[in-house]
């Protein structure tokens, strides 16, 4: 009697063990999209303040201009050359007195797309940033980075870097940033100021 009490209790039966595991796939299941999500609002928050970095260098390098008169120095519409969007000039002012190019890699840097240190600072792809040609008379509303899977009024794309549709950062001159949902993308109400003919190229 005791011997059939301990085989009752000691062991599991083969329905048993299957429904404990469909129990935990089913879990596992309902828990990913939570674990996903959470995941690429870390990276995108993570990809906002390297967007703050290049902002703070940028400031330090206009309040140099204004302080020095230099005009090789200062916001990237004042510095871009003849047509005012030219990345390489722009990127040549701000590293390395601004900004070390190891840095400034890992600032243009997002998951999936990884800018090696050997980049020359010039040469504008790979980036997960987009940088606009805004000069010191600009408003403070404007537009000044996004990651470079916006491109409204277009709606995100899943396969476009850094981030696909999951969501865009938005950083402004006046030294504001978002994150924003996929759905905000086309929303012309929600960034008016984002002029995509103004991009530095």
């Amino acid at each position: 009697m005791s011997m059939s009490k301990k085989s009752c209790w000691g062991a599991f039966t083969l329905i048993e063990l299957l429904v404990v595991i469909s129990i935990i796939a089913i879990l596992a299941a309902l828990a990913l999209p939570a674990i996903t999500g959470a995941l690429s609002r870390g990276q995108l928050t993570q990809t906002m303040s390297n967007a703050r970095q290049i902002f703070i260098a940028n400031t330090a390098m206009a309040l140099d201009a204004t302080t020095t008169g230099d005009t090789n120095l200062g916001w990237p519409g004042d510095i871009g050359g003849s047509n005012n969007t030219s990345w390489q000039r722009w990127a040549d002012a701000l590293v390395p007195n601004y900004m070390p190019i190891a840095d400034f890699a890992k600032m243009l840097s997002a998951p999936g797309l990884a800018r090696g240190t050997n980049t020359p600072p010039g040469t504008r792809l790979p980036s997960a940033l987009s940088v606009y040609a805004v000069s010191d008379s600009s408003p403070m509303t404007l537009t000044f980075v996004t990651t470079a899977n916006y491109t409204n009024p277009n709606p995100l794309q899943a396969s476009a870097k850094p981030f696909g549709d999951k969501g865009f950062v938005v950083f402004k001159k006046g030294g504001d940033g978002a994150i924003y949902q996929r759905n905000q993308a086309t929303n012309l109400t929600i960034l008016p100021n984002t002029d995509f003919t103004n991009m530095l190229q």
